[in-house]
């Protein structure tokens, strides 16, 4: 069954950009969706005294295929002569979607998964044939080979714009249950300082609570608050240290700083302590938070997939220019299954941008 749709495009070429006006259509007639849903696990060895193999995770064993056929537009071209497809019309054709070297996002229109959302594939054309009649080719029949089994949707984008604390809601709507979704960032600084993009929906809440009004030491409060922590849990903190004031080292007009627990065998766990000035509300939290320090007006971009900060000419930046002396803090965004709560803290606009599976064959 080949896959019905008006208009497709790949490589930022659109088919109907082509010189000749084409059509979808289906030579087999074929009623039968590819699925691609195949799949297995990842076992040891059993023997006579071990039935029942250890699981080491599942695996995909197919990647999804389809068939796109297209023919000249017969409300344009009336006659038989001038719906053959011509040497140099096959050319125009083949040259374009066999000049990529790496998978390639394939974006349609016009089908029926609007429903679905699901209007993209990433891919690229592995074969191309003709339909003769005559030895005369009327017809194209362009095969499609898939990275993975899915397919997936355009890119689902948030805005945030913060001036000190923004809360807002970021929903991971994939077919995948029990894995992440990793965004890219991009943020745009409008003051020199530190900025917090903090999952509270992937962190591990270690403890929370009110500081004392009456006492505006909030540093010292968060510093005992601290050490109580860990000597309640049979480990010692061992506090971020500046090496300009060889002090601890606060962030974020001193409402944050970082840290390590460490147990009583040595075990190190990377922790962050903060409190928010407009509640007085402090949090203990372990992973979920990311905390860099940025300039106005250089904008950068993260890839949270590929583990990527790139300036706005694709330069790489540094951890230690973004203030990460330890990357034992450094936690990449991501995305779990359902509504994520996140907290944005800094003068500055974020855009995160992510795209989501789709379990739905062709």
């Amino acid at each position: 069954m080949a896959k019905e749709f008006k208009n497709f495009t790949f490589m930022g070429q659109r088919l109907s950009d082509l010189s000749v006006k084409y059509v979808s259509v289906d030579f087999e007639g074929g009623s039968d969706v590819n699925m691609a849903m195949d799949r297995d696990m990842e076992t040891g060895d059993t023997n006579r005294y071990k039935t029942e193999p250890n699981y080491f995770y599942d695996k995909w064993n197919d990647t999804l295929e389809f068939e796109l056929d297209i023919i000249k537009d017969p409300c344009t071209y009336l006659n038989q002569s001038d719906s053959i497809i011509t040497k140099s019309e096959r050319r125009e054709i083949t040259k374009w979607l066999t000049s990529s070297h790496f998978p390639e996002w394939l974006t349609f229109s016009g089908t029926d998964d609007s429903a679905d959302d699901t209007i993209r594939y990433f891919g690229w054309f592995n074969n191309i044939e003709s339909y003769s009649v005559n030895s005369q080719t009327f017809g194209l029949k362009l095969y499609f080979k898939c990275t993975t089994p899915f397919g997936y949707t355009d890119d689902i984008t948030t805005n945030v714009s913060c001036s000190t604390y923004k809360n807002i809601l970021i929903a991971n709507n994939s077919d995948e249950l029990n894995s992440y979704v990793y965004p890219t960032i991009d943020i745009f600084p409008k003051a020199n300082g530190d900025i917090v993009i903090c999952n509270m929906s992937d962190c591990t809440i270690r403890e929370t609570g009110t500081l004392s009004s009456s006492n505006t030491n909030y540093m010292g409060q968060l510093i005992s608050y601290v050490e109580l922590y860990a000597k309640s849990n049979a480990c010692t903190a061992q506090f971020d240290i500046s090496e300009e004031t060889k002090d601890i080292n606060w962030r974020c007009d001193n409402t944050l700083t970082q840290f390590k627990l460490i147990d009583v065998y040595g075990n190190e766990t990377a922790c962050t302590v903060f409190y928010r000035t407009d509640s007085k509300v402090y949090y203990i939290i372990e992973n979920g938070i990311m905390v860099l320090s940025v300039s106005k007006d250089l904008n950068i971009s993260m890839d949270c997939q590929k583990l990527t900060i790139n300036d706005e000419l694709g330069r790489m930046v540094r951890y230690d220019k973004l203030g990460i002396n330890d990357v034992a803090h450094m936690y990449w965004i991501q995305l779990a299954h359902g509504n994520n709560s996140f907290l944005f803290y800094g003068n500055c606009d974020f855009r995160i941008k992510h795209i989501e599976a789709r379990k739905v064959g062709e």
